[in-house]
């Protein structure tokens, strides 16, 4: 039985500053709720070229493709994931939320 495809996102740090920020379809956002889902691994090959130009253009540093789970705020489906889309886990008055809402 083949694999269902799991919803990706492409994320990374800008180069700048090191923030963490996801791909939009048209630009890079601090929210991972606003981030492209790709539903298949064709969508999901497409973001890591994105993120291979985005990287080689230094605009992006450890770019990654990453899993999500299915929902409206694209959560991340593993532990680093959520603490990268949060902040930091040693001070809670530093961290953010999933999306700009």
């Amino acid at each position: 039985m083949a694999k269902p495809d799991v919803p990706k996102v492409l994320t990374g740090n800008l180069l700048r500053n090191g923030a963490t920020v996801y791909y939009t379809g048209k630009e890079w956002s601090a929210y991972v709720a606003d981030a492209k889902v790709a539903a298949t691994a064709d969508e999901a090959e497409e973001l890591r070229k994105i993120g291979a130009a985005a990287y080689a253009a230094n605009l992006v540093i450890d770019v990654n493709v990453v899993d999500v789970q299915p929902t409206a705020e694209h959560t991340p489906a593993h532990i680093r994931e959520v603490i990268r889309a949060t902040g930091p886990t040693v001070r809670r008055d530093l961290n953010k939320s999933m999306s700009a809402e």
